[in-house]
């Protein structure tokens, strides 16, 4: 199943981030990870190895809307969670989608 760029998946999950990740992510927005924690991250969160991506109004702190469609304003160095999700009929959030689309 082709993604529907609904969103739906990026406001029921939060995206977890492991250290290589928020170097990778800092690198790409030229912040510092001093502004990585306090603008991004999930400070109700900690893991042994990784950490959770904010959640603001209600959605992944990177997800843009444009034109009706859902997008990453990280897209080129999303998280491995995100870049191994695969929509699917089988997914709540897909299903819900498509409803959404109808």
């Amino acid at each position: 199943m082709t993604c529907r760029r609904c969103g739906i998946c990026c406001t029921r999950h939060q995206a977890y981030v492991r250290q290589e990740d928020i170097r990778r992510i800092t690198a790409f927005l030229g912040i510092t990870e001093t502004d990585w924690q306090t603008l991004y991250d999930d400070p109700r969160w900690e893991y042994n190895d990784f950490r959770l991506i904010r959640h603001i109004n209600g959605a992944c702190a990177f997800l843009k809307y444009e034109n009706g469609l859902a997008s990453c304003s990280i897209y080129a160095v999303r998280p491995e969670c995100c870049s191994d999700w695969q929509p699917g009929a089988e997914r709540r959030e897909c299903r819900d989608g498509m409803e959404r689309g109808k």
